[in-house]
């Protein structure tokens, strides 16, 4: 028999301390919009239990996985196969990275909140887990038309043009794929019909607040799960798809008002007409696989090249070159300046390890993707698993940064210019995750 159990806990930090998101930050929080909080969901079929735990956060390195998954093992026995973490991708959150696999885009791991934050994600666990009852269980999927857009518009020359609102910044630009579908997952109890706990699975980043940057905010993911969960009841956890190159239509004033009530709306369409069983076997497996890294070259060639890319973006302004033909060439720089940091951080490794976990539920598979993938891999990650839904989820138990498509690489633009990964990382892990879902399917 299903059993399942939900919790949810806050974990709003105190104002002044170092947000992510925006590297241009120059100063910690000023204010709070609204509360950020850490749920679970706890489901157990009797012989296997598994733990997932969303967050408002911009992600979860591998040093807080490792550490809440050694807390929860010792609170409720729950292997690390078991737990799995995912942030919601808010960039309007504490920065809460550990050091060591941080990029130039995120600032330093705060220890006073870090240490407070683990206890809090072991302790939503507990709470579910406590809480566990017999349960029944269902899935479905709807679409949220007309909110989000591929921010990687394509010129006639092939290149990529970054529009991060709408409208396009000019005409005669070709748009890439997105991904509106909605996944939804229902968890109610089996007596009495109330909801324990849904789930809203959605690729668009969290980025509606662009005129607050020093205000913690939730971001739309905030607005759609109190939606949910005042007409619905239990507790609504979000998400995030593969979003890496998925932006909201609008970023300022109320628009994660609208954003947010309208992917809600959605979503409480789809919960009307799921169908709840208590018959799902659970099975979880996670591994551990190697995205491979950019080729570094030598320390001389790389100083050389940002040389030669801040003389070509001089000559341009210079020369007063149109807008589109200065933006490549800022593109060019940031890309000749990222290679020193990288080469020194990854101490000129081929590869970096990450993480992919798979849950099954019945026969509604859960993928977890690391980092910032972008939607063309989630959407091949869909297809081949041929199951409606299958909610694909990144930012899973490691910030990885950018994972592109191959293609992104020969088009230029920002995602593919401060990703330290080689061209190929992305098909290698959808191969990977694939892999490992057929394998326990």
């Amino acid at each position: 028999m299903l059993k399942a159990g939900a919790s949810k806990v806050n974990i709003t930090p105190f104002l002044g301390g170092p947000m992510a998101g925006y590297s241009a930050r120059d100063r910690g929080s000023e204010s709070i919009h609204d509360e950020l909080h850490a749920k679970a969901l706890v489901l157990d079929d009797g012989k296997t239990g598994v733990a997932l735990i969303t967050t408002d956060l911009i992600g979860i390195d591998r040093e807080l996985a490792a550490h809440v998954r050694r807390l929860v093992e010792a609170d409720v026995g729950l292997g690390p196969d078991r737990v799995w973490m995912t942030g919601s991708h808010t960039h309007f959150g504490p920065a809460v990275r550990t050091g060591g696999t941080a990029d130039e885009h995120t600032e330093p791991y705060d220890r006073s909140y870090a240490d407070v934050l683990a206890a809090k994600l072991a302790t939503a666990v507990k709470i579910a887990h406590d809480r566990l009852r017999p349960a029944r269980l269902g899935a479905g999927s709807i679409r949220a038309e007309g909110i989000s857009y591929n921010r990687r518009l394509i010129r006639h020359d092939g290149k990529v043009q970054m529009s991060l609102t709408l409208p396009p910044p000019y005409e005669g630009l070709k748009f890439r794929p997105m991904d509106p579908e909605v996944g939804v997952l229902k968890v109610e109890g089996e007596a009495d019909g109330d909801t324990i706990a849904s789930l809203v699975n959605f690729a668009c980043h969290p980025v509606s607040s662009t005129d607050r940057t020093y205000e913690i905010t939730a971001d739309y993911p905030g607005y759609a799960m109190d939606l949910i969960e005042s007409v619905e009841g239990g507790t609504c956890l979000f998400a995030l798809g593969c979003a890496g190159n998925i932006v909201p239509i609008q970023r300022q004033g109320r628009s994660k008002r609208q954003v947010g009530l309208s992917l809600g709306g959605c979503a409480l369409k789809a919960l009307q007409w799921i169908q709840t069983t208590d018959g799902h076997r659970i099975r979880a497996s996670r591994k551990t696989i190697e995205l491979p890294l950019r080729r570094f070259p030598s320390a001389a060639r790389m100083e050389q090249r940002i040389a030669d890319a801040e003389a070509v973006l001089n000559s341009a302004m210079k020369r007063k070159a149109p807008s589109r033909e200065i933006t490549v060439c800022r593109e060019a720089l940031g890309l000749a300046r990222s290679l020193p940091r990288w080469a020194e951080r990854f101490g000129r490794r081929r590869t970096r390890p990450t993480e992919i976990q798979v849950f099954w539920i019945g026969d509604i598979p859960m993928i977890g993707l690391p980092g910032e993938v972008f939607v063309e891999l989630g959407l091949r990650v869909k297809k081949a698993l041929n199951a409606s839904p299958a909610l694909v989820v990144s930012l899973s138990n490691d910030s990885a940064g950018y994972i592109p498509v191959r293609r992104a690489y020969r088009e230029g633009g920002y995602e593919s210019n401060v990703s330290p990964f080689a061209p190929g990382c992305g098909e290698h892990l959808v191969r990977e995750a694939l892999d490992l879902a057929e394998s326990i399917r």
